[in-house]
């Protein structure tokens, strides 16, 4: 005969399995109401009215409305970590191959932004709210030039954080003129930007590689 033990466990289970997937429709609902109206005029009644859900539901998963923005700044924060560390070029990669390499650490991070438009446009374009993440993002990325040049990437001259600071603001006018727009997809976004970073301005550097020919920019 049971002693209802083992039915209790997994009663346990199956509630924590729903109340994780309420949490992430709210989550998902959220994403939709803040991209959409932006974080001010976004509202607790219209998140849970996207998914059928009450306000106390709400409130058993997240304090307030802050409070799930916050989460959803960290999760970018968190998932952009992951990408800029694996965007590393790996010290044994050879050298007639770092404009590739540095164009798929840029494909890498574009990519990002084309598979969470709504996520990123609130984790990581709120300027107030996420200042402090983007200033972190420079510094995983100065680390990794920093790292590049010791490999003999880099110029060892160029100071990391002065590169990196380039680049970001380089980034952020990418992705919202050319590839949130859909002007570009992310590869040939990142080939473009690759060859500049990769290879210069002057015509002739010592560096210039042959390039395939390259879309006009409109």
């Amino acid at each position: 005969m049971s002693n209802g033990r083992g039915e209790r466990g997994e009663e346990s289970k199956r509630d924590i399995s729903k109340s994780g997937r309420t949490r992430e429709r709210l989550i998902e609902a959220a994403i939709d109401e803040i991209a959409e109206k932006g974080f001010r005029d976004a509202k607790v009644s219209g998140i849970v009215a996207r998914v059928g859900y009450t306000q106390p539901t709400f409130y058993l998963h997240f304090k307030s409305k802050d409070a799930i923005r916050e989460h959803l700044a960290d999760r970018v924060q968190t998932e952009l970590r992951v990408v800029i560390s694996n965007a590393k070029i790996p010290a044994e990669a050879e050298h007639y191959r770092i404009g590739d390499k540095i164009s798929n650490a840029i494909e890498a991070l574009l990519q990002y932004f084309i598979d969470n438009p709504k996520l990123a446009s609130i984790g990581y374009f709120d300027s107030d709210f996420n200042a402090a993440l983007r200033e972190e993002i420079v510094a995983l990325i100065s680390q990794n030039v920093a790292f590049e040049q010791g490999a003999g990437f880099c110029r060892p001259e160029l100071d990391p954080t002065f590169v990196s600071q380039c680049f970001n603001g380089t980034l952020e006018r990418l992705i919202r003129v050319y590839l949130l727009s859909g002007r570009y997809d992310a590869p040939t976004l990142a080939r473009l930007a690759g060859d500049l970073y990769g290879h210069g301005m002057v015509p002739g550097h010592p560096g210039l590689r042959e390039k395939k020919e390259a879309p006009e920019l409109p």
